[in-house]
Parts: structure tokens; C-alpha cells; sequence
């Protein structure tokens, strides 16, 4: 039998992901997982575009993917490559994604909200023990975050919401002086449907949570095993925001160098997370290092219905 190893990239707002595995005999096997912080997300909101310098962070970190899929023995035209939030906004991602598939040969789906919401859900579920049938699952990238109420008995997604913020443009908005407002504001808009996620647990994905909880366990140095299945109260979320919600990109390095590039965003993160877990009443977080680039390769292709129609 010919072996069935698959690869994924996640093109994500903030960081660019990816994920090898060996899903012979209906067995997975990882076997290389790797992540950059390239910021496609920043300034989003001010430019409407891609930065330069973000686009060739982004472009590097896909050809030394693309290399390895190679060596891997995955053809580049069947890596599953998403994209998200950032690509759904930034009015020059067709032409960058255009240049990825001609250079790189590498064919980047962007995925609407939706179908960012299935493939998470559908990462956690492989390998993430839970306490009910329905959980809320969030899921907080650099541009946007997800909201979902998920059976998961039968993997049926019940609801799901996303909200126009990460950790990304948190950290923009603090910077610029502009986190209460805009914050308060989506919480307007999103008035009818938010309460719908008030749960006592919360389950949690994407890097932001991970770096979180890495930092909780006060590692220079970030354990996978460890943070993976990780829980955190409420109360532990507001003794670190206590201690570094007025932290700079510096300070977050100094004392935690596994962030890297992650410095400059943590904070904003941080700071939606302290006010997304009190707006949700959530008493515990647990956290899964299995997330949205677990979901498209365990799924083997992108559905259509999850293909971004832009307008």
C-alpha cells in the first residue's frame, strides 16, 4: 500500500503554519511541524493591504515549506494551504496569492468564516478530552476570532460567530489608543449572538492561547506537551493580565524568548482574552495545541461551501 502523507499550511494573520503527517492505515503520524511570524495582519485596518515587508516574511516562510513538502515526497499542488481573516480583507492578497501559485506552485484557498470555524473544530476534536457533548470552542487568530458552539458526539457545529479582532489588531488598537472603543463596539454589534457563548469552559485554540499558557507555566522555552490539555482559571487570566497588560514587545522577549516575532502582538492578545473571558463568564480555559491546520489535513481537501466569495 502507497503511503498517504499529506501536508497543510495555514496562512493565518499572524503567523504561517505548517503541519506533515503520515495518515497511512488510517493512522497519524506527524512529521514535521513548523510556525513563522510574519504579521500579514498588521495595519490591516489602516491600509486595506498586505505590507511589503509582511508579504516577503510570508513568501520566505512558504518557499522553506514548500522545500519541505518536497523532501517529504508531497507534490506542492496538493498541500492544502488556507488563508483567513487578513486575506479576506487585504485588497492586494489575489495578486500575492497569485504570485505564491505561479513561483511557488503552492495554491492558497482563502476560506470564509465559516469554514474557519469547521477546520478548527474539527483539529480539536482528533486529540482533546472533553467534559460535555456541547463545548464553546474560541478561536483567536491575529485579524479575527471565532466563537462556536460544537456537538461532539456527531461533530455538528450548533453556532458559530466571528468577531473582526485578534491579537493583531488588538495590539494595533492599543497602540493607537483605540482598544475600549472598538472593542465595545463589536461587542454592540455583536449584542444579539455573543451571550449565546456564555459558558463555565471555554476551549481554546490558535497561538495566542498557547503562547498564553506557555507563559503561565513561566517557560522561556515553549513544551507542547505541556501546554497541550493545559487548564486555566479565570483567576489566572487576571493575574497575568495584571501583571503585563502594560508590558512592552521588549519585555515580552526578554522574559519569554519562545515568543519571538510574538512579542509585538501578545499583549493585544492578552487583552482580548481578559475581556472575552469575562464578557463569556468563563471560570476555566483549556487549551489545545491542535487547531485549524489539524482540521484541513485530517479533512484530506477544502469543501466548497468554505471557499471566501469575494464581493
Amino acid at each position: 500500500m502507497m503511503k498517504d502523507i499529506r501536508a497543510s499550511i495555514d496562512i493565518g494573520s499572524n503567523s504561517v503554519l505548517l503541519l506533515v503527517a503520515d495518515m497511512s492505515h488510517g493512522k497519524f503520524s506527524e512529521l514535521s511541524r513548523r510556525s513563522e511570524i510574519t504579521s500579514l495582519g498588521k495595519e490591516l485596518d489602516k491600509n486595506k493591504a498586505f505590507h511589503e515587508e509582511s508579504m516577503e516574511a510570508t513568501y520566505e516562510a512558504l518557499a522553506s515549506y514548500a522545500k519541505d513538502c518536497d523532501q517529504f515526497g508531497v507534490p506542492r499542488e496538493q498541500v492544502i494551504v488556507t488563508a483567513t481573516e487578513a486575506a479576506r480583507v487585504a485588497k492586494n492578497s489575489a495578486d500575492f496569492f497569485t504570485k505564491i501559485a505561479m513561483e511557488l506552485k503552492l495554491n492558497v484557498q482563502v476560506i470564509n468564516a465559516q469554514g474557519e470555524a469547521y477546520y478548527s473544530s474539527r483539529g480539536i476534536l482528533f486529540n482533546t478530552k472533553f467534559n460535555s457533548d456541547v463545548i464553546t470552542l474560541m478561536d483567536i487568530g491575529g485579524a479575527s476570532t471565532e466563537l462556536i458552539r460544537l456537538q461532539t458526539k456527531d461533530f455538528t457545529i450548533l453556532e458559530t460567530i466571528s468577531m473582526p479582532v485578534g491579537a493583531v489588531r488588538a495590539a494595533q488598537w492599543l497602540d493607537d489608543g483605540l482598544f475600549v472603543q472598538n472593542l465595545q463596539k463589536i461587542f454592540l454589534d455583536f449584542r444579539n449572538d455573543i451571550d449565546k457563548f456564555q459558558t463555565k469552559e471555554l476551549y481554546c485554540v490558535a497561538g495566542t492561547m498557547t503562547s498564553l499558557g506557555n507563559m503561565h507555566l513561566e517557560k522561556k522555552v515553549f513544551v507542547e506537551d505541556d501546554v497541550h490539555g493545559l487548564v486555566l482559571k479565570s483567576d489566572d487570566i487576571d493575574l497575568m493580565f495584571k501583571k503585563y497588560a502594560e508590558w512592552g514587545p521588549e519585555q515580552f522577549h526578554s522574559a519569554f524568548p519562545f515568543l519571538q516575532k510574538r512579542s509585538k502582538s501578545i499583549r493585544g492578545g492578552l487583552h482580548l482574552v481578559y475581556h472575552l473571558t469575562h464578557r463569556l463568564l468563563v471560570k476555566e480555559l483549556s487549551i489545545s495545541t491542535y487547531g485549524l491546520r489539524f482540521g484541513t489535513l485530517l479533512e484530506g481537501k477544502i469543501k466548497k461551501e468554505h471557499l471566501y466569495a469575494s464581493r
